[in-house]
């Protein structure tokens, strides 16, 4: 459930490019006859947000997927590292509830009546980070609870976070997409933020925790050293000069 709100929050931005920028003309009479003049009602982008009325829209827009999508990459590096130093129940709950609230930021730009492409795109990135922290703590978790030998089958079934989160985070959004975008926006925040408070109080991180036997037995007379992150860069090194 954790990482399916995830994916559900991510999802509004795709439903809502749509109305941010839109052929105006191809509303109905009935939409446009109240507030507008005929020849008004021809210009193609008369109901498009700003800043996304501009003939650069999609280059505005493919910049807001761009500060996402960036900002996650460097996040998901340094997820990684904080995860494994930290109490994962308050690292998940934490990026949890901040990605709820940049979710949220992009949508209350609505009612705010927001118009400047920077709030926008500061929100994408801080919304990318946030986002990051999801995959390193789930999947840790996971492997603190099932052994190696059953991963597998335990690794496809949680992947219909992926189908289930995006669905959702569909339906959601375009129940508000034509009216007001903002809700498509705030209300997938706030089941992100509500789940992450639900992560705070039930998580488990080890079985051990909660009285179960640990299921990775570390072996001490066996057990090897990690091979840190420069080691693993410089193994390509190492090989072609052994040769």
């Amino acid at each position: 459930m954790a990482y399916t709100s995830y994916h559900l929050s991510r999802k509004p931005i795709s439903v809502v490019k749509e109305v941010l920028h839109q052929n105006c003309t191809l509303l109905s009479e009935d939409e446009w006859k109240p507030i507008l003049t005929p020849e008004e009602a021809n210009e193609t982008c008369w109901c498009c947000y700003k800043p996304f009325d501009q003939a650069n829209a999609k280059g505005l827009l493919g910049g807001l997927d761009t500060s996402f999508l960036f900002a996650y990459a460097i996040g998901m590096f340094f997820s990684g590292h904080v995860a494994e130093r930290m109490n994962l129940r308050y690292f998940l709950t934490g990026g949890m509830l901040l990605s709820g609230l940049f979710t949220a930021l992009f949508g209350l730009g609505y009612f705010w009546n927001i118009h400047s492409y920077a709030y926008f795109v500061i929100i994408q990135i801080f919304g990318g980070l946030m986002q990051s922290s999801g995959w390193p703590s789930v999947v840790t978790c996971i492997g603190n609870w099932f052994p190696k030998g059953r991963r597998g089958i335990i690794m496809g079934i949680w992947n219909s976070h992926t189908s289930i989160g995006n669905i959702l985070g569909s339906l959601i959004a375009a129940i508000w997409v034509d009216d007001d975008w903002g809700w498509s926006f705030i209300v997938p925040g706030i089941i992100i933020a509500g789940m992450g408070i639900i992560i705070f109080l039930f998580l488990v991180v080890y079985p051990e925790d909660v009285g179960c036997a640990p299921v990775n037995k570390k072996d001490t007379h066996s057990q090897e050293e990690a091979i840190s992150l420069r080691g693993a860069l410089l193994i390509p090194v190492s090989s072609h000069r052994n040769h």
